[in-house]
């Protein structure tokens, strides 16, 4: 039930109110007050929807009481009423006051009454379901600012990755002068063109979208390089239980593209195992490789060695160090990856 609050200092004009709002008590709740200072106490302890007060009291005006109760109470809606004995002193009063209604004396029906209230209580639906919408709107945009700010952060984590990987491949680039890279013809240039553009593709793929999902890694790299009856050979053995950090599992699966992205464009046929182990501190990728000597697909040994040394410089900036060597059984090749908070996703 909506709760209106009168104030007026004549006790006649407050019995003509009871009595016009008797018929319409299940309707509202309405409460009298002639002195303004009993009305503002009520008030700050009960919710008012609707202030019917008398402009013209004798200690506190209606005016003071209105902006009193514009900070008591802001959402109640306010009506003014008033006798017109000179017209400019009535305007002026209401252009220093915001009142929703001004209701002129004498009036002697009820609907003269009932119906600017029942405006009034229709105005406060209105502004308290565009209160809420606001509110809304705040908590959603609190929401969206957390959001933001928690993406910058990611943003900024991945921009340092990203630089890691600049930085290294501005290093190639400067050691890569001193090789006979300009002396390639045109037919040896293209597919070292091809090469770079490659790896940056994968790179962008691990790094800029973000493909978290290690089963999507995995089906990935066995797709694009495990082919049995080609005798290619791409295995990837996991020996880590729990969840790995994504950060550091893109960097781990990148690692394998470069592994079976060198042999692939450098060999007719190979054989690569890939075994993950977790340390205290690190997890770490075995790498074996296993090839026949006289099965290159690469013949230029300019080309070749100019590719093994980019995806060597890779690796290294990618791992937190490294470690090669051969073995009875091929290549061997350690990297490291120190653990990392983060968001995890699991490796199945």
């Amino acid at each position: 039930m909506s709760t209106i609050v009168f104030v007026d200092d004549n006790s006649k004009w407050t019995a003509n109110y009871k009595r016009m709002l008797t018929p319409f008590q299940n309707e509202l709740h309405c409460v009298y007050f002639q002195q303004p200072e009993e009305a503002m106490e009520y008030m700050s302890a009960h919710p008012t929807e609707v202030l019917v007060c008398e402009l013209d009291l004798p200690v506190m005006s209606g005016p003071e009481l209105f902006e009193m109760v514009d900070m008591l109470s802001p959402a109640t809606v306010k009506i003014g009423m008033a006798q017109v004995r000179n017209v400019a002193e009535t305007l002026d009063m209401l252009n220093q006051i915001k009142i929703y209604k001004l209701i002129l004396k004498p009036f002697f029906l009820a609907e003269d009454l009932i119906v600017p209230i029942r405006a009034a209580l229709e105005h406060y639906t209105e502004c308290a379901k565009e209160r809420e919408l606001q509110q809304k709107i705040e908590k959603n945009l609190q929401i969206l600012n957390k959001e933001t700010e928690e993406l910058l952060k990611k943003m900024k984590k991945k921009k340092q990755g990203h630089d890691r990987i600049l930085k290294a491949m501005l290093g190639m680039v400067e050691q890569n002068l001193s090789l006979p890279v300009a002396e390639f013809d045109s037919e040896k240039k293209l597919p070292v063109k091809n090469y770079c553009e490659e790896l940056l593709r994968e790179f962008f793929q691990y790094y800029m979208y973000e493909k978290k999902n290690l089963i999507f890694h995995l089906n990935y790299l066995k797709n694009k390089f495990h082919f049995p009856g080609k005798s290619c050979d791409f295995l990837i053995r996991s020996k880590v239980e729990g969840e790995i950090p994504v950060t550091v599992m893109n960097r781990i699966a990148y690692v394998m593209f470069l592994n079976g992205f060198l042999c692939e464009q450098c060999l007719e046929s190979y054989h690569i195992e890939n075994v993950l182990e977790e340390e205290e501190k690190e997890y770490v990728l075995h790498v074996r490789y296993r090839w026949a000597e006289s099965n290159y697909r690469e013949t230029d040994p300019k080309v070749i060695k100019l590719l093994q040394h980019m995806v060597k410089e890779l690796q290294v900036t990618l791992s937190d160090h490294m470690a090669e060597g051969d073995g009875e059984q091929g290549r061997m090749l350690r990297l490291y990856f120190r653990k990392e908070e983060g968001k995890c996703a699991a490796f199945y």
